[in-house]
């Protein structure tokens, strides 16, 4: 496989930019398997924040570092296993040294294998970025020059020989893996059935593909927030491939802890388009006309009965603010729509302490 090394300035405007981090422990992935992890666990490595700099900051062990982080004077070299969320392809990575300054891992390689079972010591593991050094407390963004016509269920991280890597980023696509009854009710646009986010008008705090994310979140960082606006009649949107063009029947915004901020109206439509991003010659049919939503629930819709199927959403929040998740059920091209009106969906509990700072 070839890549290259790009600046992470250049990041945004990369093939990655609009990609999932697979390996993110928000879609579930997780450290299965570590060698050494004396002074910060690997689990840190997965957490979807950016890492945090807390100098002057001891535990029992020395120096608290917000990254993965093994003992000195290894022989051989480190490595972690990721069980990965969901299964994927890949496109790129990006390991970040961040404030690691001269503890950091010299070098580091990755490697993949596609593994449904989780019997690892059956499974055969390809090297996807071959080794590679890494300076001080910086991003490395590699880019593949195209994305893996292979899936991967686990990741492998080798860390030469020892060393700290505050984040691991694994940038491809969720491959979805659909029941064979296509009249299956699916949440389209969850990131698990494939849906995300190819374009938003505005991601100051967090971005829009927090809202196909599993699970309610625990705190207003787990959603997508814009910033203020100031302009009369202004809107922020989202768009969103579906993970499976289809017909939709039912969604449900939620926007739990946004107790002040969240949006004054919001509005759903939908289109087809066989582009990543609908043109702007694109027809999209309405399909919550706007509609007023509040703070810190949950808000159900039945949308109107149509033959269309569709490949995107758009979610219009009036004029800004934020909200946790959306929802988008319905069923694949082919299948039978259900007896309507769809009962509301149940969702699980979440942690409601409040742990974002609101904007």
């Amino acid at each position: 496989m070839t890549y290259q090394r790009i600046p992470y300035e250049d990041l945004a405007n990369s093939p990655l930019a609009k990609l999932t981090d697979i390996a993110s422990s928000a879609l579930g992935s997780e450290i299965i398997e570590v060698t050494d992890e004396f002074f910060a666990p690997a689990s840190n490595m997965i957490n979807p924040l950016p890492p945090v700099h807390a100098p002057g900051k001891f535990v029992s062990t020395g120096a608290w570092m917000d990254g993965w982080e093994t003992k000195r004077h290894n022989q051989d070299y480190d490595r972690c296993i990721i069980k990965l969320g969901f299964a994927g392809t890949l496109r790129g990575f990006d390991i970040d040294t961040s404030y690691f300054t001269g503890n950091q891992a010299p070098a580091a390689s990755v490697d993949g294998c596609f593994c449904p079972s989780g019997k690892l010591e059956d499974c055969k593991w390809v090297e996807i970025l071959p080794k590679e050094s890494l300076p001080p407390s910086s991003h490395n963004v590699f880019v593949l020059d195209k994305e893996t016509t292979e899936n991967y269920t686990h990741l492998r991280v080798n860390n030469y020989p020892d060393g700290g890597i505050a984040r691991f980023r694994a940038y491809g696509n969720i491959t979805p893996i659909f029941p064979e009854d296509k009249d299956t009710v699916l949440d389209l646009a969850f990131v698990g059935n494939g849906g995300r986010s190819v374009f938003c008008t505005n991601e100051h705090y967090t971005p829009a593909n927090h809202l196909l994310l599993p699970g309610r979140g625990s705190h207003m960082g787990h959603g997508w927030e814009t910033k203020r606006s100031r302009i009369p009649g202004y809107k922020d949107y989202a768009i969103f491939k579906l993970g499976a063009k289809g017909h939709l029947v039912k969604a449900v915004i939620d926007t739990s802890h946004y107790k002040g901020n969240y949006p004054h109206k919001i509005i759903l439509e939908g289109t087809e388009s066989q582009q990543e991003i609908p043109e702007e010659t694109a027809v999209w049919t309405s399909l919550i006309e706007p509609s007023s939503v509040g703070a810190h629930g949950l808000y159900y819709y039945d949308l109107p009965s149509t033959d269309k199927a569709f490949t995107h959403a758009r979610f219009t929040i009036v004029p800004d603010g934020g909200a946790k998740r959306l929802r988008l059920y319905g069923v694949r091209e082919g299948g039978k729509l259900p007896l309507l009106p769809l009962a509301n969906p149940q969702f699980e509990k979440f942690d409601d302490e409040v742990n974002g700072n609101g904007n």
